[in-house]
């Protein structure tokens, strides 16, 4: 979690967008591009920007159209006009091409790779004395140019490409990263500029020399150096302790970076913030932080009282119409892609009774296609991208065919346009898996969860209703491929001894779990503890922890991340999976879980703390619950030193797998449609929204 784009000024989305546009992190740049021109619609930068990043997503023609807006307001832009070549040379208009870089070049004649991309395109129309001069021009000014003597010698030696058809998006625009070493140098580029930037005094008032803090916070974040992230955050709070939210920032990226040293002040500066009903912190920042439900809706509201100022309890719904044939769901998303949160409910979008329920896909991610997101596309009865549409447009078209239930799957998470829903543009609207827990708006109606997740009485502590399905709140997707396991040593680990497994993200190690988790290795002679590396900097600080708890760093083992699949195979390598506290696993533990890997989790009073319970309990194994650190300690030592007791848990799990609750994805979606079904129901009675329960 970084801080939301709509919470920028446009000229520090601006610079978080650069780092992510260097780094070669498309998606994110093209977010923060979107952000920048959502406040300034005719940023020239951004639009420029934006279309160059597209390019490099293969969005060719959407990313002509930004830039041509770009060049109407300035016309006298060279790498504008070579960028406007290389897109429409990736869309076969080679001719155009050649006119962009002829006006490129008459603004800027010394520009090598103009020249470059200026003889592909004129090679591409046969002209191939003309291309042979633009390649010579290009290696004069440039000599080291590789790209252009190879042009040059196969245009020379008869060949018909001097650059595969296949890959357009090279041709694009500039700054594609093409290969890990590249990427791997922008990387150090932009490591090197932060570190000027960092080092440069800052002007302005107190408040400005906050934001431009803030926006160095934001540049550190973007390249992991979460450590940097928090002291800039820091200093912006220091120096303007009126602006919202800076505290939050600053514990979340404390623990991103596994740096604990003062966590406790941090939490009482935001539960002092909170308690006079001022936004210190976003609701998925201080989820990791406590265990009390009652904080995490104080946080939710107040935050959701400064980000939609505009929305109201009262707010009028719209009448539902007539009973149609079917209901109409619409799932919105910025994240239909590969993600935790959609590649959960990947069956569930597949199985949904077409009968019964005609299903609507609203993406507004900015990300290149993948194998899930591909799969995601065609799992609707409509799919749309919603990208370049305004909140308004999105709910004009919710409202314009009839959605019976709008589903937020983002929340209070990156890139969520929540506020699509902020004027109720359909009847029934629902907070669903995104984000974990209340979401403390008015305009959302209902939150789905189950009686272990919200039990009986802690309906106090949810702004909706609250549906509870029968089982487990989460769902699964039985497709998860598992692929054969490496063996150990690929991976990083001894060939003899106990495998402590925690794949959850650094931001969940509490220290006071860390301390457990180190008094096991002590323990058990010869074991591990394999941890996802996710920064430079946390994984040696978190051995530095270890070292300073008697036990040696390298039993510390940093998995790097990983394609889905292999990020699976590796489960089958692990003995036994500690979950983390207060925030547990969830959608992690269930992937361990179908991987055969026993969870052992300890439960609380949230959301988050309690996921893992209802995970497990659906699976089958209830006694792998604690509900103290000493339980869950103890409990981790017995499995470690009674190897019959865990492999009879993990033949059951194997035993299990296809008929437990948990991973019984039929049954579940008719439990779901029960729910929406119940909520729809309610509003063509013409009554509120209000709670109930679904049976099995």
């Amino acid at each position: 979690m970084s801080v939301s784009n709509g919470e920028w000024p446009a000229e520090v989305l601006l610079r978080k967008a650069l780092a992510h546009h260097q780094l070669g992190q498309l998606p994110e740049a093209v977010a923060c591009y979107q952000g920048v021109l959502a406040q300034q619609s005719g940023h020239f930068d951004a639009l420029h920007l934006l279309g160059s990043a597209l390019g490099q997503q293969g969005r060719f023609e959407e990313g002509l159209q930004l830039i041509d807006r770009a060049l109407q307001l300035r016309a006298d832009h060279a790498l504008a006009h070579n960028n406007r070549g290389g897109l429409l040379l990736a869309l076969g208009r080679a001719a155009e091409a050649v006119a962009a870089y002829d006006q490129g070049l008459r603004l800027q004649p010394a520009d090598a790779v103009a020249h470059f991309r200026r003889g592909i395109a004129l090679q591409s129309l046969g002209e191939a004395a003309q291309a042979v001069q633009a390649f010579d021009h290009a290696m004069q000014l440039q000599p080291g140019m590789t790209e252009a003597r190879q042009a040059r010698e196969a245009l020379l030696a008869g060949a018909a490409q001097a650059v595969p058809a296949t890959a357009p998006s090279s041709l694009a625009s500039r700054g594609t990263v093409n290969d890990s070493q590249e990427q791997s140098r922008r990387a150090r580029e932009t490591l090197q500029q932060l570190e000027q930037i960092d080092g440069a005094p800052v002007a302005g008032s107190a408040e400005e020399q906050a934001r431009a803090h803030m926006a160095r916070a934001e540049s550190w974040a973007s390249v992991r150096m979460y450590q940097r992230a928090s002291d800039a955050f820091a200093e912006a709070q220091r120096l303007a302790p009126q602006l919202p939210l800076l505290p939050g920032y600053v514990l979340y990226n404390r623990l991103r970076a596994a740096d604990w040293h003062d966590l406790a002040h941090w939490r009482g500066v935001i539960e002092q913030g909170l308690a006079r009903g001022q936004p210190a912190v976003p609701p998925l920042a201080w989820l990791p932080c406590h265990d009390d439900p009652e904080s995490a809706l104080r946080a939710a509201r107040i935050y959701g009282e400064r980000r939609y100022p505009g929305a109201r309890a009262a707010v009028a719904r719209p009448a539902s119409g007539p009973a149609a044939p079917r209901i109409r769901l619409a799932y919105l998303s910025a994240d239909f892609k590969e993600h935790p949160v959609t590649r959960v409910l990947a069956e569930v979008f597949e199985l949904h009774d077409r009968q019964r329920f005609e299903v609507h896909g609203y993406s507004y991610g900015g990300h290149a296609p993948d194998d899930l997101s591909r799969r995601l596309s065609g799992a609707f009865d409509r799919f749309v991208d919603v990208r370049g549409w305004s909140d308004a447009q999105i709910a004009d078209d919710l409202a314009a065919r009839g959605i019976d239930v709008a589903i937020d799957l983002n929340g209070h998470t990156e890139h969520s346009r929540t506020s699509v829903l902020e004027q109720h543009p359909v009847p029934v609207t629902a907070n669903y898996i995104g984000f974990p827990g209340t979401s403390g708006l008015p305009f959302m109606d209902y939150v789905i969860g189950d009686p272990i997740l919200i039990p009986a009485g802690d309906e106090r502590f949810y702004s909706e209703a609250v549906v509870r399905l029968p089982h487990c709140y989460l769902p699964a997707d039985r497709r998860r491929p598992l692929l054969p396991a490496p063996p150990r040593s690929a991976l990083g680990l001894p060939d003899e001894g106990f495998v402590f497994c925690a794949f959850s993200n650094t931001y969940k190690i509490a220290p006071e779990v860390f301390d457990a988790w180190m008094r096991l290795l002590l323990a058990v002679p010869g074991s591990v503890l394999w941890l996802v590396q996710d920064s430079d900097d946390a994984a040696a600080r978190l051995r530095a922890h270890a070292h300073g708890r008697g036990v040696d760093g390298t039993r510390l083992v940093m998995a790097e991340r990983a394609s889905y699949e292999q990020y699976l195979a590796r489960y089958a390598r692990a003995d036994l999976f500690l979950d983390t506290f207060p925030y547990n696993a969830l959608a992690t533990a269930s992937d361990a879980l179908w991987a055969g890997l026993p969870v052992l989790t300890r439960t609380g009073h949230t959301y988050v703390s309690r996921g893992a319970t209802s995970i497990l309990k659906a699976a089958g194994l209830p006694e792998l619950v604690t509900t103290t650190l000493h339980d869950y300690e103890a409990t981790a030592l017995r499995l470690a030193r009674q190897p019959e007791e865990l492999q009879a848990l993990r033949a059951r799990l194997a035993a299990q797998r296809d008929s437990c609750a948990l991973f019984d994805t039929p049954a579940y979606v008719r439990q779901l449609e029960a729910a929406l079904e119940g909520m729809v129901r309610r509003a063509r009675a013409g009554q509120p929204p209000g709670g109930f329960d679904v049976g099995p």
